[in-house]
């Protein structure tokens, strides 16, 4: 592709999201609008502009908005992760090993991001943005299958894996449909919505969750469900209730039946299938085998972050120094690498910031685990297991979570205040 090219489509894509933005930002409906597309820019990977993420720009579009809340609960936590953040970024100035300058503003852009959705959502404007993110992660699942199907001429992955091979929908690669298709499946069942969407929604993203055969989305969400489960039971050991309404619950059955009576349909036409879910499920907690070549590519990078992380001062090699790091565990200390993280976030930001790190680290699995009652802390909390195998800490979708979640726990919807007209919007998701 030619430079005039290249500049073409960078200009044509500028101008849409421009044109977008006014016809948003000037709409009647403009604030459910904003909000629906700010999720939807949060379940897209890397559709940036001058190396600045969609999500940040309209989040920033965001605040501009009539009819903001100002949630004063929120400030401790906001101060707490702008801080980190910080700390974490001025390692770009002082590492020795920095590959990217730049994923430090990055870093502070996405957080702030953040901190604007959570210091001027209310419920209603929840309600949209996860709609949003449903919306784009159902329409991955969708493309992932019609891949599968080959109504689509989409190369599919590692035929050694899956018999029928691994689609990757509108990402990159399967780890990050399986992410993006488990994300639609929490979203799918915990969304208040009619039957027929619940099934329809649910039963996409359900079915590619399964053919991606991203194992990190699998333990990301067996992972989840027992937290979860471990927390309600905990709270209701202390005399909490934990009140669940009948609207998210409905078409939950009719989900599972359907999207049962489907894998025994796919089972019977493709015997193999079987066998194949069964082999890589069983690959999640046992060795790797020498045949398993995204697992030894992970020991080989994890083996690599630990050598880079024995002669290290307190702040770090500096943030993107992890990226040194390649695909089967070489380091690249010469020259510029073509990446910036590395699978594994916490021994990433490790190698990164050192001590600089701790505080965001602590942060983030504090946040997902204190609100791991509620639905964006399970999905943070998903997230983050999902990037311990395969990164996806400087993704828009995280950052909306961490947003989300400083403001959907129990103990801070006393803070949400309305705007002075009335809203009638969902309930905070809990």
């Amino acid at each position: 592709m030619g430079l005039f090219t290249e500049a073409l489509y960078l200009g044509v894509g500028f101008a849409a999201v421009v044109l977008g933005l006014v016809a948003a930002l000037t709409h009647p409906g403009r604030r459910n609008i904003l909000a629906f597309l700010l999720g939807v820019s949060a379940g897209l990977v890397a559709v940036q502009i001058f190396r600045v993420h969609i999500f940040t720009v309209l989040a920033v579009a965001w605040v501009f908005l009539p009819g903001r809340v100002r949630n004063r609960g929120a400030l401790k936590p906001i101060a707490v992760l702008l801080a980190a953040s910080m700390l974490l970024a001025s390692t770009t100035l002082l590492g020795d090993l920095v590959n990217s300058p730049t994923l430090g503003l990055q870093l502070l852009g996405l957080a702030a991001s953040a901190s604007l959705v959570a210091l001027t959502s209310n419920r209603q404007d929840i309600a949209a943005m996860l709609w949003g993110l449903l919306a784009v992660s159902t329409v991955g699942s969708a493309v992932g299958v019609l891949q599968v199907f080959q109504v689509i001429p989409m190369d599919l992955w590692h035929l050694h894996i899956s018999s029928i091979g691994r689609p990757t929908g509108i990402y990159p690669e399967p780890d990050w449909l399986g992410m993006f298709s488990g994300v639609g499946v929490l979203l799918s069942w915990r969304l208040s919505m009619s039957r027929p969407a619940k099934v329809a929604l649910f039963l996409p993203n359900i079915t590619v969750f399964i053919l991606a055969m991203a194992r990190a989305s699998w333990i990301a969400l067996l992972v989840c469900v027992v937290a979860a489960s471990v927390a309600s039971v905990v709270h209701r050991y202390r005399g909490s209730t934990i009140t669940v309404g009948t609207g998210p619950r409905r078409g939950r059955w009719a989900a599972v039946v359907i999207a049962a009576v489907a894998a025994i349909v796919a089972v019977a036409a493709i015997p193999q299938l079987q066998e194949d879910v069964a082999a890589r499920a069983s690959t999640m907690l046992g060795t790797v085998q020498e045949d398993d070549i995204s697992g030894q590519a992970r020991i080989r990078q994890n083996d690599s972050l630990f050598e880079l992380a024995r002669s290290i001062p307190v702040y770090g090699h500096g943030l993107s120094a992890a990226g040194r790091v390649g695909v089967w565990g070489q380091i690249n200390t010469v020259g510029e690498s073509q990446n910036n993280v590395a699978s594994n976030w916490v021994l990433g930001m490790w190698v990164d910031g050192a001590l600089f790190a701790v505080p965001l680290i602590i942060f983030l699995i504090g946040l997902a685990l204190v609100r791991v009652r509620s639905l964006p802390g399970q999905l943070l909390l998903f997230t983050l297991v999902c990037s311990l195998f395969s990164n996806a800490v400087f993704f828009p979708v995280t950052w909306l979570f961490v947003g989300l979640a400083m403001i959907a726990a129990p103990g801070t919807r006393k803070a949400l205040t309305r705007p002075r007209h009335r809203l009638e919007g969902a309930p905070l998701p809990a």
